[in-house]
């Protein structure tokens, strides 16, 4: 979760990720989270999430190319406009977990 407290972010933001006594999960996820958003709110496009996605997976998977990129943020979009909307009536009806 990159929400960390405002004391680490403060840390992070001024002396560096490795000026933590400890890093934990969530601050390394703010680093990454703080970088995409201030690309995003620098243009705020679709071709800018493109690039975003692909700048990150690319770096851990060079199978990612502009159509992996492109097939991998139409799932998750798919995902989140008739996936979880069917799930979430479907909770409703039978229940949580």
């Amino acid at each position: 979760m990159p929400f960390i407290k405002q004391e680490r972010r403060a840390i992070i933001n001024e002396k560096g990720l490795h000026r933590l006594a400890q890093i934990e999960p969530g601050d390394r996820c703010y680093v990454y989270y703080k970088q995409m958003v201030e690309a995003w709110k620098y243009s705020a496009r679709w071709t800018t999430a493109h690039e975003i996605y692909k700048q990150w997976f690319t770096n851990t998977d060079p199978g990612y190319d502009d159509d992996a990129v492109a097939l991998q943020l139409a799932w998750q979009v798919f995902f989140q406009l008739y996936v979880m909307p069917y799930e979430i009536e479907k909770k409703k009806l039978n229940g949580d977990i």
